[in-house]
């Protein structure tokens, strides 16, 4: 009797040792990719689309969204990268970094013959050792203290585009807590980043200035119309001021140029019957979703009242939020509470465009960054760094305690770590000694940046904490004089929350890829295509004995969608 295969034969199985070889040599390689990244003195990263399109960044996670990768490995740790930048948007390389480093040993813990749920219990320990340890070692701060904000955004963006090209770089950390501070109640710990609209242009770094409103990337729409209003009552409507032609296909019989002139006339009527409302309304300021055409532009330039056409929801969703307008359901029943009010409203020239300020009074729900650079590709990393900065402000906000930074903190929960290793029996103790070589990767990456030598920064640093004599000491790497100090005395801090998140991922990601133990493959097929009936299928030989037009004959041809 003759047995059928396990496997179809467009399954092919990769194998128990090599699955996880590759794995972990996948996700090692898109670690070092990034790992020259971290610290005040990491390096930029070129990407160059299939367009031909540039992205200059430091940014880890940014860089590994923009690589195209096909090993699920792989894969495995650019969305633990970008799960770190979605949840507290810093600490995307250190993540990538920790990946690297836990992959790595375990790898070497794998090759002496220690089995992976060994492993994966060890790094799960470690993680609650560390998680504890950060309790205990975090400190307090108020989250009104600007001063400790200060520090917190130059740790964030020291070595970044956004701080390093400023002539002044106190200007951006300045305005960045300002943005903050104006839209989050400090009193609760409620801030929402949406509330900060960025907007970009081409210009001079030094020219970027937060507005205490929002800027409309639009023009006024008659030159006939104001320049600049006081005081100004705001209507937001989405209806068209303009003849829309019907949905549907309608006729009107007209028998003489009379009734034409009736026809344009009553058009005309009605269009003065909307602008007649929106002057009763007391409104002087319409922004519209929709089009506004010159004869009701000309109508409201004759009321002095400034129009605005096709702007963007999401501007009139900014608007609503600084000036208290409501989006106006009917244009024919306008009602009080539909108006918004704002301090002024005037149209100025940024760069070599035209754009609309509309400016609220002292305590804004919203507010701007208009972000300048003289690039495209420069304003796109001005953009990533003041998303981080924003980030970290609100993750202080939100949970106010902080630790010192430069790779201390990690230094002090790998040495808690190996004291814990020595109360634990089995070759579980191997693994969790192994995680804490792991998290020191974090101050050596920094030291190699700037540098200095891993192997003299790993003995010095070791033996600092070996002679602190159960004193607290945060120990890292000083970037300024390239030399291992005590950070409590630099200013350098972060917030315990990136800590936290970066801890976590790395572990969970490490886990996932080392539980990966098998890899059953289905062979890519180049000549899947559709038939004009919907029929989806493909075939090895290339389409040569497929009947592609059925049975109609060459003359009558189906369409062949190859994909």
């Amino acid at each position: 009797m003759k047995y059928p295969g396990l496997l179809g034969q467009d399954i092919s199985r990769v194998g128990l040792q090599e699955s996880q070889m590759y794995n972990l040599i996948s996700g090692k390689l898109v670690t070092e990719i990034v790992k020259t990244s971290l610290g005040p003195r990491g390096m930029e990263k070129v990407y160059i689309d299939i367009l031909g399109e540039d992205t200059i960044t430091s940014h880890g996670g940014a860089f590994l969204r923009k690589v195209d990768v096909d090993h699920p490995a792989a894969k495995s740790v650019i969305e633990a990268v970008n799960t770190v930048d979605t949840h507290v948007g810093d600490g995307t390389t250190s993540a990538a970094i920790l990946i690297g480093s836990l992959l790595n040993h375990a790898e070497g813990l794998l090759k002496i013959g220690i089995p992976v749920a060994t492993i994966t219990r060890g790094y799960e320990r470690s993680l609650d050792y560390a998680l504890e340890t950060l309790d205990e070692i975090k400190i307090k701060s108020n989250r009104r203290d600007r001063e400790t904000m200060r520090q917190l955004l130059i740790t964030c963006l020291e070595g970044k585009a956004i701080f390093d090209l400023q002539e002044e770089n106190t200007k951006i950390v300045d305005i960045i807590i300002e943005a903050i501070c104006s839209i989050s109640n400090l009193e609760k710990g409620q801030i929402d980043i949406d509330d900060i609209k960025i907007e970009e242009k081409i210009g001079n770094a030094s020219e970027i200035q937060l507005i205490k409103g929002t800027v409309i990337d639009k023009t006024i729409d008659s030159s006939a119309m104001p320049r600049t209003i006081q005081d100004a009552k705001i209507l937001l409507i989405n209806e068209s001021l303009e003849t829309m032609r019907t949905r549907t296909e309608a006729e009107i019989e007209i028998k003489s140029p009379e009734q034409m002139s009736q026809f344009l006339d009553q058009e005309n009527k009605d269009l003065l019957a909307l602008v007649k409302n929106i002057v009763d309304s007391g409104a002087n300021v319409v922004i519209s979703r929709k089009g506004v055409n010159e004869f009701v532009q000309e109508a409201l330039a004759k009321k002095g009242i400034i129009s605005m056409r096709r702007v963007k929801y999401n501007d009139l969703w900014w608007l609503e939020k600084v000036t208290g307008a409501k989006t106006c359901k009917n244009i024919e029943k306008i009602s009080s509470d539909e108006l918004g009010f704002a301090k002024r409203v005037y149209e100025k020239t940024v760069g070599e465009d035209k754009m609309v300020f509309v400016e609220s009074d002292n305590n804004p729900k919203s507010v701007t960054l208009l972000l300048r650079a003289n690039s495209k590709r420069y304003l796109d990393e001005f953009h990533r760094n003041a998303l981080n900065a924003f980030y970290v402000l609100r993750n202080f906000i939100e949970n106010p305690f902080i630790v010192y930074g430069a790779g201390s903190v990690e230094g002090i929960i790998a040495q808690k770590i190996r004291k814990q290793a020595g109360t634990i029996e089995g070759k579980e103790q191997i693994a969790i000694e192994h995680f804490a070589d792991a998290l020191e990767e974090i101050p050596l990456t920094l030291a190699q940046n700037i540098g200095m030598n891993v192997l003299d920064t790993l003995t010095q640093l070791r033996a600092k904490f070996a002679t602190c004599n159960g004193k607290m000491k945060w120990y890292g790497i000083n970037s300024k004089i390239r030399k291992i100090s005590d950070m409590s005395s630099s200013k350098i801090i972060e917030t315990v929350v990136v800590k936290q998140q970066v801890f976590k991922t790395a572990v969970e990601a490490t886990n996932m890829i080392l539980n990966i133990d098998d890899v059953f493959m289905k062979n890519l097929i180049d000549n899947t295509h559709c038939h004009i009936d919907g029929t989806v299928h493909a075939h090895r030989d290339g389409g040569k004995t497929h009947n592609h037009f059925e049975q109609e004959g060459l003359e009558q041809r189906q369409m062949h969608h190859h994909y």
